[in-house]
């Protein structure tokens, strides 16, 4: 590639990464959702590409870069090592959260694994349909289960009822997943068995990786907050057993763009909190290892 071409390129580059940050961050709606999957990856591999063709006739030709080489140099690797910035989606909801009132989906103190607005509590925040997503778990001492954990039945949440978090119409339901294998990643049917529930206008709450035939929800039937949902089970592209619980503005997996959700009457060290977002953490910041939890302790103590 001719020195003033890949140069060219390079600022084409720049064009595109500083247009595709501007356009995510005017938070557009389903469109930064395509944007988000799309952008990053395609604007790295361009930069990636007029860079190594831009060494390689560096290598060739011998000279001394020019001052304006040198920069379209420092621009494109300073492009695809920025890649990194594409870490927490910028929702359109940011500062739109429900205004519904949302119970916890397990009654007795429950660990928050991971849930919280920062990607260092809450590994969803990179997802834009799980955006503000929680996943909660039973622990006791820090750990989540007793024995060696390799089966679902060593878990303390494994078999406990679950909860509907507020009052909706069952839009969807799946059974008939059988538990996954211990930490094994399950990328088809993710969700596993779950309930959808529509809790206001544009406004649906996913309650996923159910035990199989535990679900007492079908779809068309109206639940009130409290109603029993089904069990907790290891369905799904789930690493143990647990529930995840996430709100977003469309029905459709993996396509919607996800609404902070906040948890009313809870207790949290003590402390009753009329309304807020429980946050997660582990010892080890590892997605799939199991076990050691530095998370909130909560437990619901009031309907909402």
């Amino acid at each position: 590639m001719p020195r003033q071409r890949w140069v060219r390129a390079a600022g084409l580059v720049a064009i595109a990464y500083a247009a595709l940050l501007a356009l995510l961050h005017a938070r557009p709606g389903l469109a930064g959702v395509v944007l988000w999957w799309v952008g990053p990856p395609l604007v790295g591999l361009a930069a990636a590409g007029v860079l190594v063709a831009a060494l390689r006739d560096a290598w060739r030709a011998s000279r001394r870069p020019t001052l304006e080489q040198l920069v379209g140099y420092a621009v494109l690797v300073v492009i695809v090592a920025a890649l990194v910035t594409f870490r927490t989606y910028p929702s359109s909801y940011d500062a739109r959260p429900s205004d519904v009132s949302f119970r916890l989906p397990l009654d007795g103190p429950v660990t928050v694994a991971w849930g919280g607005r920062t990607l260092s509590v809450n590994y969803h925040a990179q997802i834009p349909d799980q955006r503000w997503a929680y996943d909660l778990v039973v622990t006791e001492n820090g750990s989540s289960f007793r024995g060696d954990g390799t089966r679902p039945e060593d878990y303390l949440v494994y078999g406990r009822l679950v909860l509907a978090p507020a009052d909706g119409l069952a839009v969807a339901v799946r059974d008939g997943e059988p538990d996954a294998e211990i930490g094994r990643r399950q990328l088809r049917r993710a969700a596993g068995n779950h309930v959808i529930l529509r809790v206001a206008p544009r406004e649906f709450l996913f309650i996923a990786h159910l035990q199989r035939g535990s679900i007492r929800v079908e779809p068309g039937q109206r639940v009130r907050a409290s109603d029993a949902i089904g069990k907790v089970g290891n369905s799904g592209n789930s690493s143990e057993p647990h529930v995840h619980v996430h709100l977003q503005d469309t029905p459709t997996h993996s396509f919607g763009e996800a609404i902070p959700m906040f948890f009313d009457g809870y207790r949290v060290d003590g402390r009753l909190i009329g309304r807020g977002m429980p946050s997660g953490g582990r010892h080890r910041r590892a997605r799939f290892w199991n076990g050691a939890f530095t998370g909130q302790i909560v437990e619901q103590v009031r309907a909402p």
